[in-house]
């Protein structure tokens, strides 16, 4: 190693600069170092531990196998979103706690006035000699020299401005992050549409309510209403369940509660349904003991003319038993989870036939797992997971009341048939809710030309309120194919990701810069934060570009980061941005909250585009307070300091260059957000998944377009960019 000392850290930059495009390898003792070996490690571990458990819980409720209560529109996404999204979230956050807790203290820099480079691997001592000549500097031992006295610390003593720029930076990121937690928490409390709890009608636009009180007032009802031949069934769920499939291979329509003799042998009937329906090459096997679990079995039994054989204490009835030999080609789907079953009644079973469990002690997966089947030519397969748009129909019950899932019956094989789904009384199952989420239609052009899919509710309010049915209706409601309404989009879900990324990346830049750059002036430690938490992944690969490997020098009072030209444009636009990107963003939210203003007293005129929200009011409402806000609490007192100049001094300093930065951005954010809202159907309100895609990915044009200028001005030393 070969150590050459320079007279300043901008001549060592210099020649590490040139030193490195030479080949060699040079590094500067002292320079930032944002994530040291052991952070690296600490985040890394980290990272991997969030994103495996969270993607596994993401994988896990993507299969249906876990519930995300509240989060249910997260399903509207294709399949694979939620589990990107819960991997960066865990992740991140698992970098975020790792990376803080490995997190050391840097010492800051102790002279200020000269600095080190050490060359590696170079054995030709004269040719670095040379070369560090060039630039003032000698080249030393093979030791780095030794560190003077500490230099002075930077000035972080709280005055009036700076309280008031400290909290004007807070009010912006509670204001972003209150309008970005208002659309989860809408999620939450299950959003806008869902409390129908004083509503009078049973009808809803895709989920109608069957109009009956009792199940056999369902049964007649159904009757009514699908016509055909009555096929009476006394008032058992059991039996009905039985009946079913031979009403179906009749052409009748099972009656719920409508048999004049209400003794019931399931024996018999199980014997009936074997004989009758001799050819099918699936039996059904239920257990009388919790009807709940039979009835999603039997609206499959019944569309697809199945017989159904009840376990009756566990076993089947000898009887039962006695028809069912010599059928051992069968496949016998067993539907009752085990805490039903004795420990030989799977063993028994499989002398009659292949014996398939299809069951689960989760009553509302169990419905889901008979809706989601297939089994060759038998079972709805309506697999959310593969399964493209289609029109899908299902009865939605209370596993509660099963003589309402029962009376439902012949919803199964008449008219629009599907499938029975169960939710509780008072809100729609989670499982329930995250498969009709999944199963929602899209469309491409206009919502006419479908699919839809459509529920039909068995039982009162008092078995299933209209708040769970309202639930279920905005769940199924039809939308854009790039933007659901209510629910995420994959595009939504991407945005999201963009800014979760930026939301722990702010966080911890929050606490990184003070420990790691210690020191960083005051400015720099509130707009660093804001715009990561507003440019994302952009926001947090500009913090390393800007800092990591670079050495400080003081400069006046102030400490700056020396960097290459292009690293401080990179500086300059997000001293420009950090701040009044984060209050554009907070101001369009605050607006487009209350509406957008509108005013008349340009019409009929040539100027009349100066009443249009998009292209002047905004401007007002959103540019020209954010240029002045910078200017006056934020860039005019930090340059007022770097110059040692009065207050006011600094601000006309100032706000040319603010003001150049910001429009320039605003013309980039703006250019993509009317592009989006006029072109595509992809402006989102505030209170939609999709707001921050457009605004986001907006701010990040912004800070593209903003580029420009600021290397000009940093060019021509307008700005220092060393912040």
């Amino acid at each position: 190693m070969i150590s050459a000392r320079f007279p300043s850290p901008m001549a060592a930059a210099q020649f590490r600069e040139e030193a490195q495009a030479s080949g060699w390898r040079a590094t500067t003792p002292g320079a930032v170092d944002l994530a040291p070996p052991r952070t690296r490690r600490g985040l890394l571990l980290g990272l991997l531990i969030g994103l495996l458990l969270f993607g596994l819980i993401g994988i896990l409720a993507e299969a249906g196998l876990i519930g995300l209560p509240r989060l249910e529109p997260l399903f509207a996404a294709p399949l694979g979103a939620v589990t990107l999204l819960l991997a960066v979230i865990g992740g991140m956050l698992g970098a975020l706690i790792g990376s803080l807790l490995t997190l050391p203290h840097a010492a800051a820099p102790r002279d200020a006035s000269g600095a080190t480079v050490e060359v590696h691997g170079v054995d030709d001592r004269h040719t670095v000699e040379q070369l560090a000549r060039q630039y003032g500097g000698s080249v030393g031992t093979d030791t780095a020299s030794s560190p003077g006295e500490p230099a002075e610390g930077p000035r972080l003593a709280m005055n009036p401005l700076r309280w008031l720029a400290w909290g004007i930076a807070l009010l912006s990121a509670a204001v972003i992050l209150t309008a970005t937690a208002y659309i989860w928490w809408l999620s939450i409390a299950y959003g806008h549409g869902s409390d129908q709890g004083t509503r009078i009608g049973y009808t809803l636009k895709n989920v109608q309510r069957i109009p009956a009180d009792t199940p056999e007032e369902a049964g007649q009802e159904l009757l009514d209403i699908l016509g055909g031949p009555a096929f009476p069934a006394p008032a058992d769920p059991i039996a009905a369940a039985m009946l079913a499939p031979q009403a179906a291979a009749r052409g009748a329509t099972l009656v719920y509660g409508a048999a004049e003799d209400a003794t019931v042998d399931l024996a018999s009937l199980a014997v009936d349904g074997l004989r009758q329906l001799a050819d099918s090459p699936v039996v059904v096997v239920i257990t009388n003991e919790d009807p709940a679990y039979a009835l999603p079995a039997a609206y499959a039994a019944a569309q697809f003319q199945a017989p159904v054989v009840p376990l009756v204490n566990g076993e089947l009835p000898g009887t039962v038993a006695d028809a069912m030999q010599g059928i051992s080609e069968r496949l016998l789907l067993l539907a009752a989870p085990a805490h039903l079953l004795l420990p030989e009644t799977i063993e028994e079973l499989e002398q009659y036939g292949v014996v398939e469990v299809v069951a689960a002690p989760n009553i509302f997966r169990h419905a889901l797992l008979w809706a989601r089947g297939r089994w060759g030519r038998f079972g709805w397969g309506m697999d959310e997971r593969w399964e493209s748009d289609g029109y899908y129909y299902f009865a939605l019950a209370n596993p509660a009341d099963p003589g309402f899932a029962a009376a439902g019956l012949p919803m199964a094989y008449r008219g629009n048939y599907g499938p029975l789904l169960y939710t509780q009384r008072d809100d729609l199952a989670t499982l329930t809710g995250q498969y009709l989420w999944r199963l929602s239609p899209n469309y491409f052009v206009v919502p006419t030309e479908g699919p839809f899919i459509n529920l039909r509710v068995l039982g009162g309010p008092e078995s299933v309120t209209y708040s769970a049915q309202a639930r279920a209706d905005l769940a199924v409601e039809i939308h854009a194919y790039r933007a659901q309404a209510v629910g995420l989009s994959g595009l939504s879900a991407l945005g999201w990701v963009w800014f979760f990324i930026g939301l722990f990346g702010a966080i911890w830049t929050l606490f990184a810069l003070p420990r790691r750059v210690p020191n960083a002036m005051f400015y720099p430690r509130l707009f660093w934060p804001l715009a990561v938490l507003v440019l994302g992944p952009a926001g947090l690969l500009a913090l390393f570009l800007a800092y990591q490997g670079r050495p400080f020098a003081q400069q006046g009072p102030m400490w700056i980061s020396v960097r290459p030209s292009w690293a401080r444009a990179l500086g300059a636009t997000i001293m420009g941005l950090g701040i009044g990107m984060s209050l554009m963003i907070a101001s369009m939210y605050l607006t487009q909250l209350n509406g957008m203003p509108l005013t008349m007293a340009f019409a009929f005129t040539p100027f009349f585009w100066l009443g249009a929200p998009m292209f002047a009011v905004m401007w007002l409402i959103m540019v020209v307070p954010a240029i002045l806000l910078s200017s006056f609490l934020f860039m005019g007192p930090m340059m007022a300091e770097m110059h040692r100049r009065r207050y006011w001094q600094g601000v006309r300093m100032a706000l040319p260059v603010v003001a150049i930065s910001m429009i320039s951005a605003s013309i980039g954010m703006f250019t993509l957000i009317w592009y989006w809202g006029n072109f595509h159907p992809l402006m989102a309100e505030e209170d939609l998944w999709l707001w921050v895609a457009p605004i986001w990915w907006g701010a990040f044009l912004g800070f593209l377009t903003a580029l420009i200028p600021n290397y000009l001005l940093v060019k021509y030393g307008w700005k220092p960019g060393g912040m």
